[in-house]
């Protein structure tokens, strides 16, 4: 991949384009945003960026807060905890914490509407 300008920043392209679409974002110094990542990889961060989103963006914690119970469920540091850097097996880890977390908390939901 070869660091490339574009309207929207920088980013690192295929050197094979347009044979080749593979992309990944790049900071404006060029370096790359999290780890590049082969299509089932990149599919897998999508899936538990999705399911992580919906922690914060429901209302449930705020985004800091969220990103702070990611460290703490999955024992990272704060440097380790972005979705970018992810393997698949990571990405499952996420995916997972965020279900059993958002299913316990609508146990609780659930139990003050019986109380």
């Amino acid at each position: 991949m070869i660091l490339r300008p574009s309207r929207y920043g920088k980013f690192y392209g295929c050197e094979r384009f347009p044979d080749c679409d593979a992309a990944h974002g790049a900071h404006e110094d060029g370096r790359p945003l999290g780890v590049p990542a082969n299509h089932e990889t990149k599919q897998a961060r999508i899936r538990a960026h999705a399911a992580f989103d919906t922690l914060w963006k429901s209302g449930l914690m705020g985004r800091n807060a969220a990103y702070r119970w990611m460290q703490s469920t999955l024992g990272m540091t704060p440097d380790e905890a972005h979705i970018g850097r992810f393997d698949i097996a990571t990405c499952d880890r996420l995916i997972l914490a965020v279900s059993n977390f958002t299913s316990e908390q609508q146990d609780v939901e659930d139990d003050v509407l019986e109380g």
